[in-house]
């Protein structure tokens, strides 16, 4: 087994017949230290695996979830490889992985946190900063469709009238026949353009921020969680206006969300033309 380290890709090539974790382990350990949000294995050089050689990967899951927000994707895995990884309980229900590396490196830089964004801790205006003082903080659930317009209008009309810290969460609801941090291009990319237009807003509102990017299992859950991690004083969620069909979905959720999340819950849907 050949083993090799480049930005954030640890490629391995060649036979993976035993538990391999000793060889690597200062390889991630390294390029955690290079690239916090994570790290990508690259199995497209492996040619042959066996379920001790499998094991390898439990133990760099066990490894990487040690450090704060940092995931692991692996690419480039053959279907024959992939069947072995299947084979090994503690790897086939928790191993994210992507076909290629690029796609596993854009899952993994999805949100990085820009230095104009407001850190996790409450702050109050420095002298000239034009970002209000806020003592409230609303969550708004961001979903990267026609809804989120309307959503960021109504947010801008509280914060406006009485200054508040804004957490816009765009949540990732993952099947549960995938890991959860598996990688979702089409969702990741509708996140990224929804939680770009959020910022731009917030900016334009002079208004604090914090973006969270949120894999789950379950809405409701997941919308209480952050609501009370945050110490939210409201919520507001929207209602897709594109379809009958989406209507339906939100109305579903309501009830859902209001039975899970203790604060004030606001539902936002836009003008429809009927």
């Amino acid at each position: 087994m050949i083993v090799e380290s480049y930005e954030d890709v640890i490629v391995l090539s060649g036979e993976l017949r035993s538990n391999f974790w000793d060889t690597i382990r200062t390889a991630i350990a390294l390029t955690l230290k290079r690239h916090p949000t994570g790290v990508i294995i690259d199995c497209s050089g492996i040619t042959h695996m066996t379920p001790e050689g499998g094991e390898t990967f439990h133990d760099a899951i066990d490894f990487v979830a040690e450090h704060d927000h940092a995931r692991i994707v692996v690419a480039g895995v053959s279907e024959k490889i992939l069947e072995v990884l299947r084979s090994v309980p503690e790897v086939r229900s928790q191993l994210p992985i992507a076909d290629t590396v690029e796609d596993a490196r854009r899952s993994l830089d999805l949100l990085v946190e820009d230095e104009d964004d407001e850190p996790k801790k409450k702050k109050k205006k420095k002298k000239g900063s034009e970002v209000r003082e806020y003592d409230r903080v609303i969550v708004a659930v961001l979903s990267g469709d026609d809804s989120d317009d309307e959503l960021l209008h109504v947010t801008n009309e509280f914060v406006s009238t009485l200054p508040a810290k804004v957490v816009m969460l765009f949540p990732i609801i993952v099947p549960r026949n995938l890991p959860l941090q598996a990688p979702m291009p089409e969702v990741e990319e509708r996140a990224l353009k929804a939680i770009e237009m959020g910022k731009e807003r917030m900016k334009q509102y002079k208004t604090a921020y914090e973006v969270r990017l949120e894999h789950a299992r379950d809405l409701p859950t997941l919308i209480h969680d952050v609501a009370e991690e945050a110490a939210a004083d409201r919520v507001i969620f929207a209602i897709s206006r594109r379809s009958p069909e989406k209507l339906e979905e939100g109305v579903k959720l309501i009830s859902l969300i209001l039975q899970k999340v203790a604060c004030p819950v606001m539902f936002v849907r836009g003008k429809t033309d009927v």
